[in-house]
């Protein structure tokens, strides 16, 4: 009975509470829950970040039941019964991609098309709770409405709100207006020369702000277009971030510098003077560390026989310098996948 003691004693001063403090409580929790799960979901690590989703969305955390019912529906490829009552919390609490998650079409219901809610329904709460919100100057708004316009089948619409919300300086949006040009062949160009600089300059938008995926696409572009120069300055900064793919191609780049044309072939290399083994196998050391991946390991392995124990032993020392501050991550989006 004694063991009990400190239990009801904190039961009862959380009773005397007033409300508000009692709220505000359970929101800072909700909070910290949250932010673990989101830090774990953008690990890969799914099932640690469903648990902490799930506590924060009992505590009425509307962004992590929208994260939970992601997770349940990523797992069956399709919106169980669980996933729309996550969903539903989400959106009632506000969370416009949980509307618009309840409003796709295709094999979202599953096989049996027999999810039990009006889809068109959602899709014109999504709009409604989206577009004012965008028209007063909300970029994260003009980005949920750019979606909703996407599962509308508005494409010019989608566009030119991605194209809105990249102007008025939203960093993913700029990133997303590159992909847009690039990889869909969005927009209308007279010249593929004018469709690249475009592309290039939101890239480099994105990437000033500090977006690690703008970082490393702008890199690549910039060294298949022959600008290496510039493309090595990116190549610098992304190994500082905390973004996994920026952080393995920027410790191979400078690992094996003029040597990755010849493992890798031309074109592949950034045009370093010279090779930085110890500063490039840190990096690499530090990225496996922090991750347990295994590719940071191969590429030191491609260049084992140019690596001697005293610049292992080196960089097994600045290893331990690095990718401290913060966890390695992948930038998954939010709608996205």
């Amino acid at each position: 009975m004694k063991v009990l003691w400190p239990v009801v004693l904190a039961l009862v001063v959380w009773l005397s509470l007033p409300l508000s403090a009692q709220s505000e409580t359970s929101q800072k929790q909700a909070d910290v829950l949250f932010q673990e799960g989101y830090t774990l979901y953008q690990q890969y690590y799914s099932p640690n970040a469903f648990g902490k989703f799930k506590q924060a969305a009992q505590l009425g955390h509307a962004e992590a039941a929208y994260y939970a019912g992601n997770i349940l529906r990523r797992n069956h490829t399709y919106i169980t019964e669980e996933a729309e009552q996550f969903y539903r919390q989400a959106a009632e609490g506000g969370d416009v991609y949980a509307m618009l998650r309840l409003a796709q079409k295709g094999n979202f219901c599953g096989t049996l098309q027999n999810c039990d809610y009006d889809r068109e329904e959602w899709l014109d709460r999504a709009f409604y709770a989206a577009l004012p919100r965008a028209k007063a100057g909300d970029t994260g708004a003009m980005m949920a409405l750019s979606s909703a316009y996407a599962i509308k089948g508005d494409r010019t619409a989608d566009f030119e709100w991605v194209e809105r919300a990249a102007e008025n300086g939203h960093a993913f949006a700029q990133y997303w207006m590159a992909v847009m040009l690039d990889e869909q062949e969005r927009g209308f160009y007279w010249t593929d020369s004018g469709r690249r600089a475009d592309m290039l300059k939101w890239l480099k938008a994105s990437a000033e702000q500090g977006f690690p995926k703008a970082m490393l696409k702008l890199a690549l572009e910039l060294r298949d277009g022959g600008q290496l120069e510039e493309a090595r300055y990116w190549v610098e900064r992304m190994g500082k971030t905390d973004y996994y793919d920026a952080i393995l191609e920027s410790g191979a780049a400078i690992l094996f510098g003029p040597d990755a044309e010849s493992l890798y072939g031309e074109g592949s290399g950034y045009g370093f003077a010279e090779p930085r083994p110890v500063e490039g196998a840190a990096i690499l050391l530090a990225l496996h560390r922090q991750t347990g991946k295994d590719a940071p390991l191969k590429m030191i392995e491609v260049y084992r026989d140019k690596l001697t124990p005293e610049i292992m032993a080196k960089a097994e020392a600045r290893s331990k310098e690095l990718l401290v501050d913060a966890p390695v991550i992948y930038y998954l989006p939010k709608f996205g996948i």
